[in-house]
C-alpha cells in the first residue's frame, strides 16, 4: 500500500466499508440511514472516489461495529 496515494488510500477505506457492509448483510441504503449520509454518497466512497471527514470514517466504523482505523487496513 502506497500511503502517499490519496486515491490507494481511499480504494482501501472503499473496499473496507463494501466488505464489512456486506458482512454485516446491510443494503447501501440501510448503511446510509445508520451513518445519517445518504445512499449516494455510500456508493462513491465504495467506489474510493470521494475524500471523506473524519467524522464520517468515525460514523462509518460505529455503523459498522469496528475501530475507525480498522477502515484503513489494508486487506492481506
Amino acid at each position: 500500500m502506497n500511503w502517499s496515494d490519496p486515491k490507494a488510500a481511499r480504494g482501501v477505506l472503499g473496499e473496507n466499508v463494501r466488505r464489512l457492509r456486506k458482512a454485516k448483510q446491510f443494503s447501501q441504503e440501510r448503511l446510509a440511514e445508520l451513518t445519517e449520509l445518504d445512499q449516494p454518497h455510500i456508493s462513491e466512497i465504495e467506489a474510493g472516489l470521494i475524500n471523506l471527514t473524519l467524522d464520517n470514517v468515525q460514523a462509518l466504523a460505529v455503523a459498522l461495529g469496528v475501530e475507525p482505523s480498522d477502515l484503513l487496513k489494508p486487506p492481506h
